[in-house]
């Protein structure tokens, strides 16, 4: 990834970009409009929980947290309909009481909202937070 990204994912998330690999696993992805297939790098799709790719959108946020389904579904149709750029953050929830940090930035390029490309990058964390009632911490 070109240190230009680098630095956009890195003030996208709020952190010096000298700490962005240090503390999270960038990877670009893709998606064809067409037929609705995402491709992702290799750590991204084991932390997405993907057992292969390509694969669909719901195989892609399946572990997201489900209360942002919808802001995340509505900014990658947003971008499936029309040309633009977009972003989300979430979680993704490996299990009970972890979640994982997920940032997301992009952008598309349509044909007549049917056809095209999306490209983008995922800023994952390299750790798990755990929550439970009474703490708060991290887990490697």
């Amino acid at each position: 990834m070109t240190s230009n990204r680098l630095a956009t994912v890195a003030q996208f998330i709020g952190i010096d970009p000298r700490e962005l690999e240090n503390l999270f696993v960038c990877e670009e992805w893709s998606a064809e409009l067409a037929t609705g297939l995402v491709w992702l790098g290799p750590q991204a799709a084991s932390l997405h929980g993907t057992a292969s790719t390509p694969c669909g959108i719901m195989d892609l946020i399946h572990l997201y947290d489900p209360a942002d389904w919808q802001k995340v579904l509505q900014a990658l149709e947003d971008a499936a309909t029309s040309s633009t750029t977009f972003s989300f953050s979430t979680t993704i929830r490996p299990g009970p009481g972890l979640h994982r940090p997920v940032f997301c930035f992009g952008q598309s390029e349509t044909i007549d909202g049917s056809d095209g490309t999306i490209h983008g990058t995922f800023a994952i964390a390299r750790v798990c937070m755990e929550t439970v009632p009474d703490r708060r911490g991290r887990l490697n």
